[in-house]
């Protein structure tokens, strides 16, 4: 048994706060809370499709953060995808999470879940905003000794304009009190394009002030934006600043948007985030943190970043010798393909895909979210049978690509939109070890290797009559980056449907924009590796 365990993933976290627009929290970490309590501060960002769900952060500066807990270890039974915006509130001694999931009917709404101890997980109490087609993105605002809840609406809604819309919450904050009120109407000839959403509401100088991002969150063609606007009240009138847009995509990160403000000691910071530039848009979005000023006017502003001050993007390297009692917690699941058994057994990851779907053409994949786009994986697959298993980059069930090993043959595979493609293969003789590594650069190029004694590593191109990379474009998705990991597909004819690894390394390049040569780099040593 190893006796090796070791993630570096915070050990780089280490930033001067008094520099905006920084990356705190390594990795895909979109539409992220914060919460403030007893001198701790709490962090919670989207889960996508992705469990467990709702992933929490802690720190005590703002700089320094290391995970926590899930909200949801398994998600609750009333939804079946689309885990966002977790709000994160704190009252009478108790935390809840405002979230937003499709229920069974396809109909996003807004559930809620609390607990006293959030290191152990939250208690879901159901849905609590449900609105037509469409409510998401939550967040909650307590104004003279009354709890409000804000929400987008109308989003799905044909001929209707999108609103940030308010209600009255009870006082426990479990249900709707009283009518919903209009806060803000989205307005297409403007920097919003017609979309308002991911709002938070603060105070200061006897204005309440909601920060709200505009415009197109997702994907390649995005154009996310943070605005703001005014009130004294929670019911307004609002009005919104003229200088808007506050908050917009530079050279280092692209769609800026979603966050929570809150004040510190001494400033006022906005935890949100955005696309990494190199990669955009394969990887996902991460969370930065930007510190916000007031002008002579009331109105708030971002600091300006000077070129030589800009940092880059945290790396979180991962070396997984399965040496635990159970699985670490950065190994995440396809909740919709969710039909496995996962154990550590003696230092190895056993991994059974329990039930084929036939649509699945990926098969069953448990995965960690890379934090940069330059970066290699390996594992070692002992044992042989007829299931494929092995390496997989991964976008969604539908789109993925991967090296694995079958019986005595080594396979490259894509899977794009659906159709299955044995892209190469190659035969070994008798080995009960393979090892197998990917080298990925841009989120989306990568060479294959495989081993049988790892120290001679042989390349397995995407093509029978070339060594070119394989380039894998069809894993952008609009709703998260992707995704690099581990997987094993049912073989039809034998039933054969387990894999065993040994182990499993996720490390770096040194430089997020750099273009490695794949014969330097072929041994699989980064070039800062902690």
């Amino acid at each position: 048994m190893k006796k090796f365990f070791f993630y570096s993933l915070l050990q780089l976290i280490c930033i001067q706060f008094t520099r905006a627009q920084q990356n705190v929290i390594p990795g895909e970490f979109p539409d992220p809370s914060i919460v403030e309590v007893n001198g701790a501060y709490y962090a919670c960002g989207s889960s996508n499709d992705w469990g467990p769900v709702f992933p929490v952060y802690r720190s005590t500066d703002l700089r320094h953060w290391a995970f926590l807990s899930y909200v949801f270890n398994e998600a609750p039974a009333w939804t079946i995808n689309s885990y966002w915006a977790p709000e994160l509130y704190y009252h009478n001694g108790q935390f809840y999470c405002y979230y937003t999931a499709r229920r069974k009917d396809g109909i996003s709404c807004i559930g809620v879940a609390t607990t006293k101890n959030i290191e152990q997980g939250f208690q879901d109490k159901g849905v609590l905003v449900e609105w037509g087609n469409e409510a998401i993105d939550a967040f909650v605002y307590k104004e003279n000794e009354k709890l409000f809840i804000t929400w987008k609406a109308y989003g799905l809604t044909q001929g209707r304009p999108i609103e940030v819309l308010g209600s009255e919450l009870s006082a426990d904050g479990l249900s709707l009190k009283g009518e919903a009120f209009t806060i803000l109407t989205a307005e297409k000839n403007s920097w919003e394009a017609g979309g308002i959403e991911g709002q938070c509401v603060i105070k200061n100088n006897g204005y309440l002030y909601m920060l709200y991002s505009g415009n197109g969150c997702c994907g390649g063609g995005c154009n996310y934006q943070v605005g703001v606007a005014r009130a004294k009240t929670m019911k307004g009138p609002w009005e919104k600043y003229s200088g808007n847009p506050l908050l917009q995509s530079n050279d280092d990160w692209k769609c800026p948007g979603h966050g929570t403000a809150l004040k510190t000691k001494n400033t006022w910071a906005y935890l949100y985030h955005a696309y990494p530039a190199p990669g955009f848009p394969y990887l996902g979005r991460t969370a930065l943190m930007s510190e916000m000023e007031w002008n002579k006017n009331g109105w708030p502003s971002f600091k300006p970043v000077p070129a030589e001050k800009r940092q880059g993007i945290l790396m979180g390297n991962i070396q997984d010798s399965f040496s635990a009692d159970k699985l670490a917690p950065w190994w995440r699941y396809d909740v919709a393909s969710y039909n496995f058994k996962a154990s550590i057994k003696e230092g190895e990851l056993h991994l059974t895909e329990e039930k084929r779907n036939e649509k699945n053409k990926t098969g069953t994949a448990l995965c960690v979210n890379p934090s940069v786009a330059d970066f290699n994986i390996s594992t070692k697959v002992t044992g042989r049978n007829q299931a494929l298993k092995g390496l997989v980059l991964y976008g969604t069930n539908a789109n993925s690509v991967g090296i694995g090993v079958k019986q005595d043959t080594i396979i490259v595979w894509s899977v794009k939109n659906g159709e299955y493609t044995e892209m190469n293969r190659a035969v070994i003789q008798n080995a009960s070890v393979v090892y197998l590594k990917a080298m990925v650069t841009g989120a989306r190029n990568m060479i294959f290797f495989y081993s049988t004694d790892n120290r001679t590593w042989v390349p397995v191109s995407g093509n029978k009559n070339d060594t070119s990379p394989v380039n894998a474009d069809h894993l952008g998705w609009w709703s998260w980056g992707i995704k690099a990991g581990l997987f094993v597909k049912t073989d039809p004819v034998t039933g054969d449907n387990n894999a065993v690894f040994d182990e499993f390394n996720l490390l770096n390049y040194s430089s997020p924009s750099s273009n490695p040569d794949p014969k330097k780099k072929a041994g699989l040593l980064p070039a800062n590796r902690p």
